[in-house]
């Protein structure tokens, strides 16, 4: 679990992604207006798929997600943010997810920020990265604030389509 001032980050195992999807149950957290988006719909059914994805499996294990943000007022999942990692072993790549009804709310940013303190604080991860599509503003300045620095431009395929993406990282500061 990661927490920040406004939200618990929980992680997400596939026992309850299993429950999610069949149906909100009274221990489970209810989903806020919104959600679950499409995205946070195929990560639930990613992870309750292939229950091995689940990271946090034993004592010293890295908890990599992917985790349910709880916004803390009132319990409710406002979204996700999931991490993979790279070709690169110590290079991890996140992706986040938040109902619209609470964009602009700094959620993102927040989220973000906490789930890449905890990553860059684990001995084997040492570069955090993000891409979104160029002309998503919000999401690009989510990372600039989150202290990610753009990298480059690429176009790449997706769904059959040309994309235009932007790459953002965060390297884990050299000791002094």
């Amino acid at each position: 679990m990661i927490s920040s001032p406004r939200l618990v980050l929980r992680t997400l195992t596939a026992h309850d992604a299993e429950r999610m999807l069949a149906g909100n149950h009274p221990e489970l957290p209810v989903f806020a207006d919104g959600y679950p988006s499409a995205f946070a719909t195929q990560v639930l059914r990613l992870v309750a798929l292939y229950p091995a994805i689940d990271q946090d499996v034993g004592e010293g294990a890295p908890d990599l997600g992917p985790w349910l943000l709880l916004r803390r007022s009132d319990d409710a999942v406002i979204g996700t943010i999931s991490c993979a990692r790279t070709g690169n072993p110590a290079e991890v790549s996140v992706g986040y997810d938040i109902t619209p009804p609470c964009w602009g709310e700094g959620y993102a940013t927040e989220a973000l920020g906490a789930v890449i303190e905890h990553l860059l604080g684990l001995l084997d991860i040492s570069r955090v990265c993000a891409e979104t599509v160029t002309d998503h503003i919000a999401s690009r300045r989510v990372m600039e604030k989150s202290g990610m620095r753009w990298q480059r431009d690429e176009v790449a395929e997706h769904d059959g389509r040309e994309v235009k993406l932007a790459h953002y990282a965060i390297d884990r500061p050299e000791p002094i």
